[in-house]
């Protein structure tokens, strides 16, 4: 798990850094390519702060939501064996085939990647809020994933398949078996969803998205990989980031606290100030 959250971070260090040697803007102080992308790499920073910090500054309705969200994950806990029986009724060649999409949606490779060809394509036609849009993609899944990923490790809920039942936990494991709370694949579907149904801004869609979403977290009970429970929470996780890192809300960071990125003899210097 925390290898992938490397990965993660890699690839989105690489979706900037990729295009550093391609001179697609003209040499200006303004328009000069590596002062766009250490734009962006410092607009990530600093965003990354503010929603890894962000319970330090939870308004009342914050809190409210954040119960609400735990309330209702607990209240599935009692039904996740009567939910897994039901699901792992009737399997069949089209079910599957419809899991398996609703799991590659999930898949954290796949927004990674559409989110750096998403970057890549606002940065070459020179499309901002394309560009932008791209960067928060990669953030909101990055981000999502990282908080998803250490509750999995810290909590150590059982997966359905090991048979233990869902009542069963290691806390502080690295087994795999025992990633169950939070979904991953929950968490990357509603992040992704939530960027770009903020962004397209069209109800039908937003619609779409989501039912694809909500698909995404289907398929983890189907594909007995996780319990229902696992789905609610990491569904949660993923809508609240993604909404969070795609809001006109402004994001209130420490102002001490920067990072440049810079061209150099040696390659690129990247600078963080505190």
């Amino acid at each position: 798990m925390i290898l992938k959250n490397i990965f993660k971070i890699l690839a989105f260090l690489f979706v900037f850094s990729s295009v550093l040697s391609v001179e697609i803007y003209p040499q200006s102080k303004e328009s000069n390519i590596f002062r766009i992308i250490g734009r962006d790499f410092t607009e990530s920073f600093n965003d990354g702060i503010s929603v890894f910090t962000a319970p330090f500054r939870f308004s009342g309705s914050d809190w409210i939501k954040t119960g609400g969200t735990l309330a209702v994950t607990g209240a599935f806990m009692p039904f996740d064996g009567d939910i897994r029986k039901e699901f792992l009724k009737g399997h069949n060649n089209t079910k599957d085939k419809i899991a398996d999409a609703g799991n590659f949606y999930g898949n954290a490779l796949v927004p990674l990647v559409f989110g750096a060809g998403v970057y890549s394509g606002g940065l070459f036609l020179k499309d901002e809020y394309t560009r932008v849009t791209g960067r928060m993609i990669i953030e909101a899944v990055t981000f999502s994933g990282i908080i998803t990923d250490v509750s999995k490790v810290v909590i150590g809920r059982s997966r359905p398949y090991s048979e233990r039942g869902p009542d069963f936990y290691k806390l502080l494991s690295f087994k795999e078996s025992y990633f169950s709370l939070p979904s991953g694949h929950a968490t990357t579907a509603f992040a992704v969803s939530s960027v770009l149904s903020n962004r397209i801004n069209n109800v039908y869609v937003s619609i779409g998205l989501y039912s694809i979403s909500t698909l995404t977290a289907l398929s983890r009970i189907y594909s007995d990989k996780h319990w229902a429970s696992d789905v609610v929470l990491g569904s949660a996780i993923g809508y609240f980031v993604g909404n969070y890192i795609s809001s006109d809300k402004p994001k209130i960071i420490s102002k001490k606290t920067t990072l440049k990125l810079f061209p150099s003899t040696g390659g690129i210097v990247m600078q963080i100030c505190f």
